[in-house]
């Protein structure tokens, strides 16, 4: 599936297979121009990765392919979650601070771009975090689902054992009985 990322020209984002228990071999993540040509392309069974492209403007498409193929017979037909996360800004001060000269607008336009790359950096460990604490509900509710099944299994275990311990009792006292008259 694609998701359409209008202009402004600077964009980075990141995006993480959730579920860790299927393959990462069939998730692709392609980042595509206006003109509908590769910008970026996460490597093939990456479960996790970060993008940062600079473009000309145009509509740019995000494509994730998730290795669903319905109509393949191999089986590799499990849905996977992947989250992903795009951050968009206009590239104002790198485009505009170009044109001027001098030993401080130089300095100043290297820091600017570092602190916009540290943002960046600190908005993925954010996704990050999200995504973990997506992971870890998921996780909580299997471990409760399966906590559950086991509290109705021992239940029901000791619900068959008192009935059987309760027949064995009748019956050894049936037994008894019967001795006691003979």
């Amino acid at each position: 599936s694609c998701c359409a990322i209008a202009p402004p020209n600077y964009f980075s984002g990141n995006y993480d297979q959730l579920d860790d228990e299927l393959p990462a071999d069939p998730l692709r993540v392609t980042l595509f121009d206006a003109d509908e040509k590769k910008i970026w392309s996460s490597p093939l069974g990456a479960p996790e990765g970060t993008f940062s492209v600079t473009t000309t403007g145009g509509r740019n498409m995000l494509c994730i392919t998730n290795g669903i193929d319905y109509d393949d017979d191999t089986g590799n037909e499990d849905d996977r979650t992947v989250g992903f996360a795009v951050r968009v800004r206009p590239a104002t001060v790198r485009a505009q601070e170009e044109n001027v000269e001098g030993p401080d607008t130089r300095v100043m336009t290297n820091l600017i771009e570092m602190s916009e790359d540290l943002l960046d950096d600190f908005q993925d460990l954010n996704d990050h975090q999200a995504y973990l604490k997506v992971r870890e509900a998921e996780h909580r509710d299997l471990t409760e689902a399966t906590y559950s099944r086991i509290v109705r299994w021992t239940v029901l275990e000791a619900l068959v054992l008192m009935a059987i311990a309760g027949g064995q009792v009748m019956y050894l006292k049936k037994f008894f009985e019967q001795k006691r008259y003979l």
